[in-house]
């Protein structure tokens, strides 16, 4: 007798269990679908809010950069104007006292350039370019090579 009235005090239990109840209770549908509604309702109206912030933004990049393009062509404009030749050699000769040479005065330079390399194999052109760092560097000698040397014992 004691098992069975065991047995019937947990399943009393088990009834009268709040989650139980809620889970077999006929309102839990309609509930349910009212606060998916809400939520969704509020993330919507969320989004739309942070959208329309946005697109105000945008709104106001697209004028900054219409204003920054005139800018730069204005001043695109104004150093054309500042560089022109006449205005440059008016310049020149009114406040540095520059004039313009006659043709026996100019000299033209002209630059041979070297002769090309031809292509060589890799190992080539790194022994090549070890040769030319090798010119360049400094070149120490014995007795600059002894003065070195008795300084850095004097130091320690």
């Amino acid at each position: 007798m004691k098992i069975s009235l065991q047995r019937y005090q947990s399943t009393d239990k088990f009834r009268r269990s709040w989650s139980k109840k809620l889970v077999s209770s006929p309102a839990l549908l309609p509930i349910l679908f009212v606060v998916v509604f809400v939520l969704f309702a509020c993330v919507h109206i969320w989004q739309r809010v942070y959208v329309l912030g946005l697109v105000k933004e945008v709104g106001g990049l697209e004028k900054e950069r219409e204003v920054l393009t005139d800018l730069s062509k204005k001043t695109n404009a104004e150093i054309m104007d500042l560089s022109r030749v006449s205005r440059v050699e008016q310049i020149a000769s009114r406040d540095l006292g520059m004039a313009r040479t006659s043709t026996e005065n100019m000299l033209t330079l002209v630059v041979k350039k070297s002769p090309t390399i031809k292509k060589q194999g890799e190992l080539d052109n790194v022994v090549s370019s070890l040769k030319k760092l090798a010119d360049n560097l400094p070149v120490i000698n014995e007795s600059r090579a002894d003065t070195m040397g008795t300084i850095e014992t004097n130091e320690n």
